[in-house]
């Protein structure tokens, strides 16, 4: 019997994985793949790799808004497309992940993020058929084992307008954000392990969507639809009670802890499953 971890996205957010990892750790329950998008794939990553909780901890204890981005050169570029900041993440990251293929993981691994088929123009958001222009415009995209791990963790989690879009031999790519926060089925349909066990730390903007225009409404909708999707290839989900704000990356050990109690809460349940089967 195998398993593997999905580790899910959403900013600040998804730094809950990490209190996750710290339990399953401290259990010696070590999963046979591990797949990630967005936050979820720069934690991935680094365990994939074979980095402990504890490493993971520091880099976190140094994570502030300001140590992860930087103004985008061309932030207004194509609707917005261009990202209103650059990351920096590669200046924090590359001491512990420096040239390493996907394929170098010591746990098989699964990054995924959208590829860029023409840009999308953001301002647009507000009008109907503003989901129809993101899905002609981006396509889900699964990493290659030869992919650099740096490239592929940095595209998934470029936010699209926040950041700007990464480039990977000539081609864009971003986070896939609402329409993959959850890589559940990327990792079943990639690895096909027999059991996933996921977690859900994406934003829920759902109480705000009544005030919002009917196009960017839509657009929400779409997204929570695709993450249903991916939470039914799961076999068990843990999602934590996150904290703070999205964006509030200082807050980056609260956001340890919520996924840390989540995880040690639902371990019974964890248990059971992996004997079981």
């Amino acid at each position: 019997m195998s398993w593997g971890l999905a580790l899910s996205g959403g900013a600040a957010n998804g730094l809950a994985n990490a209190g996750v990892l710290e339990v399953l750790e401290r259990e010696h329950l070590k999963p046979d793949c591990i797949a990630g998008s967005s936050m979820g794939a720069i934690i991935g990553a680094l365990a994939a790799l074979g980095y402990h909780s504890a490493e993971i901890r520091k880099i976190a204890e140094s994570l502030t808004l300001w140590n992860i981005a930087t103004v985008s050169d061309h932030p207004l570029q194509k609707g917005l497309h261009g990202g209103i900041l650059r990351q920096r993440l590669k200046d924090m990251l590359s001491p512990y992940i420096g040239d390493a293929l996907i394929r170098d993981c010591k746990i098989p691994f699964v990054c995924v993020a959208a590829r860029v088929k023409k840009p999308i123009e953001w301002m647009n958001i507000i009008r109907e058929n503003f989901t129809e222009h993101v899905r002609s415009a981006l396509e889900p995209h699964i990493f290659s084992p030869d992919t650099p791990l740096m490239d592929a963790i940095l595209a998934s989690s470029a936010i699209p307008v926040v950041f700007c879009p990464v480039k990977i031999n000539g081609e864009e790519f971003v986070d896939l954000c609402h329409f993959g926060p959850i890589p559940a089925r990327s990792l079943k349909e990639t690895l096909h392990p027999d059991v996933i066990i996921a977690t859900d730390t994406s934003p829920d903007y759902r109480s705000l969507q009544w005030m919002l225009p009917n196009g960017w409404r839509k657009f929400l909708e779409a997204g929570h639809e695709e993450t249903k999707r991916s939470l039914s290839y799961c076999d068990l989900i843990l999602k934590p009670k996150m904290p703070a704000a999205v964006f509030r990356f200082d807050q980056a050990l609260a956001f340890w802890e919520a996924g840390k109690t989540e995880a040690e809460k639902r371990l019974p349940e964890i248990e059971k499953l992996l004997r079981k089967q």
